[in-house]
C-alpha cells in the first residue's frame, strides 16, 4: 500500500536533464566524486545507481540523504536523470514538533494536576482565620520602614511558583517545523543543482 502523501515527507523524487550522448555509465562516471564520499558505498546495476551512506561527513554534500537511487531513463531525443532519495533529517525534522508538542501537554497536564492538588488543600484551610496585615509601629513609619507583607500576597506568590510553562515546547515545535519547511524546499534544489553541475562537468581522467 503506497501513501505518497505521507511517503513525501521524507523522501524527494525529481529529474535532471542531461546530455542524451551520455550512457549510463558515462553519467554515473561524472556522479563519481560527488557521491563516492567517506562511509559511502555504491552499487550500480544496467542504468540504476544505488548509494547508501553511513554516518556522513558534515562535508559531504548530499549528506543530508542517506540513502537513494539514481537511473537514467530516454525521454523521446532527450535523456533524463531520475532520483529518488530519502532523508533521515528531514524525516527527524518532521518528527520533532510532534514530540516538543506532546512535552508541552505534559506541562498543561501536570500544572492542572498540580492546581487541582492545591485546590484541595486551600479548602481544607479555608476554616482557618486568616493572618492579619502587620502594622508598622509609627516611629518606623516615621522613618520610612517598608510595610509587612500581606500573608494573602506573599501565598499567591508562593502558588505562582513552580509553574510548569509549555511555552518552550511550542517554540522549539515552531522552530523545527519551520527548518522542516525550508529544509524540504532548500534541500531538493541543492541537490538538482549539484547533480547538474556534476553532470556538466568534464569527464573524470582515467
Amino acid at each position: 500500500m503506497k501513501l505518497p502523501l505521507i511517503d513525501a515527507i521524507w523522501r524527494v523524487r525529481g529529474e535532471v536533464l542531461i546530455d542524451p550522448a551520455l550512457s549510463p555509465d558515462e553519467a554515473f562516471a561524472r556522479l563519481d566524486p560527488l557521491l563516492r564520499t567517506a562511509g559511502t558505498t555504491l552499487n550500480v546495476a544496467g542504468s540504476t545507481l544505488t548509494y547508501a551512506k553511513h554516518n556522513p561527513a558534515a562535508q559531504d554534500k548530499l549528506a543530508t540523504f542517506t540513502r537513494g537511487n539514481m537511473w537514467v531513463e530516454r525521454v523521446g531525443a532527450e535523456a533524463v536523470l531520475r532520483f529518488d532519495l530519502f532523508s533521515h533529517a528531514l524525516l527527524l525534522c518532521f518528527l520533532a514538533p510532534l514530540l516538543f508538542l506532546g512535552f508541552a501537554q505534559l506541562a498543561i497536564a501536570i500544572n492542572d494536576w498540580e492546581k487541582a492538588g492545591a485546590e484541595v488543600s486551600e479548602k481544607a484551610k479555608d476554616d482557618a482565620k486568616p493572618k492579619p496585615v502587620k502594622k508598622l509601629n509609627p516611629v518606623d513609619e516615621f522613618l520610612g520602614a517598608p510595610a509587612p507583607e500581606d500573608p494573602s500576597k506573599k501565598k499567591d506568590k508562593k502558588k505562582d511558583e513552580g509553574r510548569h510553562s509549555p511555552d518552550k515546547g511550542y517554540f522549539m515545535a515552531g522552530l523545527f517545523a519551520l527548518i522542516y519547511l525550508v529544509g524540504r524546499w532548500l534541500e531538493p534544489w541543492l541537490v538538482r543543482r549539484r547533480l547538474r553541475a556534476a553532470l556538466a562537468g568534464p569527464p573524470p581522467a582515467i
